[in-house]
C-alpha cells in the first residue's frame, strides 16, 4: 500500500538556548531534519514537514535539500495532534499509510524503519507505533498495555508511579491508515498538564473502537535518542560518527586512533586508504583508495584521487587532487584548487583558484593563488604569485617545463612561455617568452676587505 511520511518539525526548542530552530542544528555535518528526511525518503512516495519557528527561513533552507517536500505551519504551539491537523490537505482524501516521526531524532535510519513498515502491512495494521526499551526510561511516554493488548500510551508528566515503572517506551514513530486520521484526529482532547492536543491519545481512541493497534519493538535505543538540548546533540553527534566509522571500517578502510577522527556521514571513502588520527573530515568530501590521510588533517568538501599522500597539518578546502599526488606537511589548499596527477605540493605551501597540471612540484614555502601551471614546472621555495594589486586579482599563467628559482615574486597579470627560466630572486612584470631566461635582479658588488674599511671609518 502506499505511503507518505509525514515530519513534526515545529518545537520551538527553548532549550538549544539558539536563534537556529532546533531541527537546523548539525550531527555528523548534517541538520537534524535533513538526516530525517534522509533515513524516510527511500521507504515513501512523498513527504510533508510541520515548520514553525521561523517558518519562511526554516521552508526555503528545507527545500534547498528536499525540493519535493509540502512544507506546513504551525502557528501555535498546540501539541503533535494540532501539528498534525496543520498538514491535513497532505492526507486528506489518500488511500493509505501515513508514517509520522518527530524531525529531533537524527539516528534514525532507514533500515529499522522499512523493517516496521514491513510488519506493520503485513499485520495490516490500522495503526502502529514504534517501541523500544531504553535502559533508563524517564522521560518518555510509556506504552500501556492490557492482556497484552494495546491500550493507551501516557506522557511521562500524566503517568501515574506505576505506569512510570514501564520498560517500554514511545519512539515517536507512528503509522496510521490516513482515513482514520482525518476521521478521528479531532478526537482528541487536551485535558493534560499541557493543554496540548497530544497525538500519542489517537492510538488509544482507535484502539477503543476497535481497531487493530500494534506496538513493534525496536532494536537499537540509539535510534530514538532525541535532541533537545545541546548536551543532547552532542551526544546523538558522538554516536552518529562512531556508527560512520564502524560502517567504513568494515568496508575496508583503515582508521588508527579512531576516537580520534572525525569523518562526518557525507563523506565517501573508498578501501584501502589508511587514516591516521587524529584527523578531521568534513562536508561532501570524497576520498579514493590508496591514499593515506596523516594526522592533523583537515579536508573539507574536497576529492582526493588514488594513491594520493596527505602529510601531517595540511588543510584542504573545495579543491581536487588527481592520482598520485603529494600534499605537506603543513600545505594549505585553499577553495578551487586543482591538482592534476603526479603534483607535489610541499611544506607551507599555500594555494588559490590554482590549476597545477600533471608533474608539477612545488616543494616550499611558496603562495600560488589565481594561476594555471603547466606540466613538469617546477616552483622554487619561496615563490610568491603576486595576484592582488589592491583593487583587483590577477591570474599568472605558467606554461610546461618552467622553472622558478627560488625567492621569485610574479606579479599577475602575467604570463611564463614553455621551457622558460626565471632567475632565482627576480620580481618579474613583464611576460617572459618560451624558452628564455628572465633574470631582474640588481648585479652583486663584492667589496673586499668590508671589517677594516667599516673600523677605519668608525677611527676617524
Amino acid at each position: 500500500m502506499k505511503t507518505r511520511a509525514l515530519i513534526l518539525a515545529a518545537g520551538e526548542g527553548t532549550r538549544m538556548r539558539s536563534r537556529l530552530p532546533k531541527v537546523f542544528h548539525e550531527v555528523a555535518g548534517l541538520p537534524i531534519l535533513f538526516r530525517v528526511v534522509q533515513a524516510i525518503t527511500p521507504l515513501v512516495d512523498n513527504a510533508a514537514v510541520v515548520l514553525g519557528k521561523n517558518f519562511e527561513q526554516s521552508a526555503a533552507r528545507l527545500r534547498s535539500f528536499y525540493p519535493d517536500a509540502s512544507i506546513f505551519h504551525q502557528d501555535k504551539r498546540l501539541g503533535t495532534g494540532h501539528a498534525v491537523e496543520c498538514a491535513l490537505p497532505f492526507y486528506k482524501g489518500f488511500n493509505g499509510y501515513v508514517l509520522i516521526l518527530p524531525g529531533d531524532l537524527p539516528l534514525l535510519r532507514t533500515d529499522p524503519l522499512s523493517a516496521f513498515l514491513e510488519q506493520s502491512m503485513r499485520e495490516e495494521v490500522d495503526c502502529a507505533i514504534l517501541a523500544f526499551a531504553p535502559e533508563n526510561p524517564s522521560g518518555y511516554g510509556r506504552i500501556v498495555t492490557i492482556e497484552n493488548s494495546f491500550s493507551s500510551i501516557v506522557e511521562e508528566k500524566d503517568a501515574s508511579i506505576e505506569e512510570k515503572r514501564i520498560p517500554l517506551v514511545n519512539g515517536g514513530v507512528y503509522l496510521f491508515r490516513a482515513r482514520h486520521l482525518v476521521e478521528f484526529l479531532h478526537s482528541i482532547e487536551n485535558k493534560n498538564s499541557q493543554n496540548e492536543y497530544y497525538l500519542t491519545d489517537l492510538p488509544g481512541v482507535l484502539a477503543g473502537k476497535g481497531f487493530n493497534v500494534r506496538v513493534f519493538s525496536a532494536d537499537d535505543p540509539d535510534d530514538f535518542l532525541g535532541v533537545n538540548n545541546r548536551e543532547q546533540m552532542a551526544m546523538a553527534d558522538t554516536t552518529a560518527l562512531i556508527r560512520k566509522k564502524r560502517d567504513l571500517m568494515q568496508s575496508g578502510v583503515t582508521i588508527l586512533n579512531p576516537e580520534s577522527v572525525r569523518i562526518e556521514d557525507m563523506v565517501e571513502i573508498e578501501p584501502d586508504t589508511t587514516i591516521l588520527g587524529p584527523a578531521h573530515i568534513f562536508g561532501k568530501t570524497t576520498i579514493k583508495s590508496g591514499c593515506t590521510i596523516h594526522p592533523g588533517t583537515i579536508l573539507r568538501d574536497s576529492t582526493i584521487g588514488e594513491n594520493c599522500e596527505i602529510k601531517s597539518y595540511s588543510v584542504i578546502t573545495d579543491s581536487i587532487m588527481g592520482a598520485d599526488c603529494i600534499v605537506g606537511p603543513m600545505a594549505h589548499l585553499r577553495t578551487g584548487t586543482v591538482l592534476k596527477s603526479g603534483v607535489k605540493v610541499g611544506n607551507f605551501v599555500e594555494t588559490k583558484k590554482a590549476v597545477l597540471h600533471p608533474g608539477v612540484k612545488a616543494s616550499h614555502l611558496s603562495y600560488l593563488g589565481d594561476t594555471e601551471i603547466g606540466e613538469e614546472t617546477n616552483i622554487g621555495a619561496g615563490t610568491i604569485t603576486c595576484n592582488y594589486d589592491g583593487e583587483k586579482k590577477h591570474r599568472t599563467e605558467i606554461g610546461k617545463r618552467v622553472f622558478v628559482g627560488s625567492d621569485s615574486q610574479l606579479v599577475a597579470p602575467l604570463s611564463i612561455g614553455d621551457d622558460a627560466t626565471i632567475g632565482a630572486g627576480s620580481t618579474i612584470t613583464k611576460d617572459v617568452p618560451p624558452c628564455s631566461l628572465a633574470i631582474s635582479r640588481a648585479r652583486q658588488t663584492v667589496i673586499p676587505d668590508w671589517p677594516k674599511k667599516k673600523k677605519n671609518k668608525k677611527g676617524k
